[in-house]
């Protein structure tokens, strides 16, 4: 008997023992693609004498699915009473030789890499080996009968569900970063980011010290735009339904004797995005239409963030308009919620969140990597409601607030 201390230590255990087995069985909660391992075994699919892979969370790579479901000595667990959760793998050897690595690893990158992990190799030669081949055995036979071979359709449909769900197990493992980067290390940790750790007493004393700038910004302006903002979407039924002036003001185009409404992001260059904005026509109704997605009080879901995307983009369908315009709105339709991001703050706070925002998943990433990481681990954004003044309004417009601490003019020149 002998103790894997360590998943690296596990992982060329399990990597030696398929490539020296007659065969094996394996029975894992969940697996996954790209180690050793996983090469050795699809390289050698022949030695599976039965491999039983658990499905539930939808932890298991469909990838890896793909990989096994045609071979008849593998099946999956696809049933939702309880969980499966076992992890053993058992490789007969030479002769009556066997050997067992039992433990916590998942036959998973995570599992076989990353992660702290600790499993026992128990062999034939061990005291008491004989009753525990016959317990592993007996195990692994009950495991068969709870699985099944997974269809064409079946795959498919777990597939897509995965995909839904990539981004959930990605906020529970408390990392976040690019929503396509499924490795163990990608991502930064809450604790890691000062910005989510900044308690709403340091976030509003940074909003408030912006008075001190150069750059013609103040809280008391801000707010301002803020409450203007608030004022109409609160009269007006719809965006189209708004006076020129008053969709002007909210979508950063306007600037006055008394106020510079491009506060938290100015979209004065925006040709097309300007042209719809100043319109009576589709483009503006196109612009009405995604701002009714977005609820004016109350919780905004995912769903009505990405119905709102899809419908926006809708309404520049030759192009013209992006990310800055689409948030802009957003920042003063909830600004609770949203922050405009534009050329002055998008490097700086990208950079805290660690996101690359690639133009084919912008949007997508906009939410998971930037507005799902602050509502769920800022702790100035999950602070009280402060009773009165001005701290009280910014704390109602608390994530639109971001542009104070990330705002920085370009160079000249």
């Amino acid at each position: 008997m002998k103790l894997l201390a360590t998943a690296n230590e596990i992982n060329k255990t399990i990597d030696r023992l398929i490539k020296q087995c007659q065969s094996c069985q394996i029975a894992v909660a969940w697996a996954s693609t790209g180690t050793k391992p996983f090469n050795r075994l699809r390289d050698h699919q022949g030695k599976i004498e039965r491999m039983v892979v658990g499905t539930h969370f939808y932890q298991t790579d469909p990838a890896f699915i793909e990989t096994f479901m045609q071979h008849a000595n593998v099946r999956f667990v696809r049933t939702t009473d309880g969980v499966f959760h076992p992890k053993l793998y058992f490789f007969r050897l030479d002769g009556d030789f066997w050997a067992c690595v039992i433990g916590s690893p998942n036959f998973t990158a995570g599992g076989l890499g990353g992660n702290e992990e600790v499993a026992t190799l128990i062999t034939d030669a061990d005291d008491g080996a004989e009753d525990a081949l016959s317990q592993i055995l007996l195990a692994i036979s009950r495991y068969w009968q709870l699985a099944s071979p997974i269809s064409v359709k079946q795959l498919e449909a777990y597939r897509q569900a995965w995909k839904r769900k990539r981004r959930v197990l990605k906020n529970l493992a408390g990392k976040f970063g690019e929503p396509d980067d499924d490795s163990d290390d990608n991502g930064k940790h809450p604790l890691d980011v000062d910005i989510l750790q900044m308690s709403w007493e340091s976030f509003f004393d940074k909003v408030k010290s912006e008075e001190m700038t150069s750059f013609g910004h103040s809280m008391g302006a801000r707010l301002q735009v803020i409450q203007a903002a608030r004022q109409l979407f609160e009269e007006y039924e719809r965006f189209d339904a708004i006076p020129p002036e008053g969709r002007k003001k909210i979508a950063g185009l306007l600037v006055t004797p008394e106020l510079d409404y491009r506060l938290f992001g100015s979209m004065l260059m925006t040709v097309q995005f300007k042209a719809a904005v100043n319109s009576d026509d589709e483009r503006l109704t196109g612009l009405s239409h995604a701002l009714d997605a977005i609820p004016l009080e109350g919780s905004v879901r995912r769903g009505d963030y990405l119905r709102y995307i899809s419908r926006f983009r809708d309404a520049f369908p030759k192009g013209g308009a992006g990310l800055a315009t689409a948030t802009r709105l957003l920042a003063m339709k909830r600004p609770d919620t949203f922050v405009c991001v534009d050329d002055k703050n998008e490097t700086e706070l990208c950079k805290d969140f660690q996101v690359k925002l690639k133009q084919k998943h912008k949007y997508e990433q906009y939410w998971d990597s930037i507005i799902e990481r602050i509502r769920q681990d800022a702790v100035w954004w999950s602070s009280p409601e402060p009773e009165s003044g001005d701290e009280r309004l910014v704390w109602q417009a608390r994530t639109a607030f971001l542009d104070s601490h990330y705002y920085k003019e370009k160079d000249a020149g």
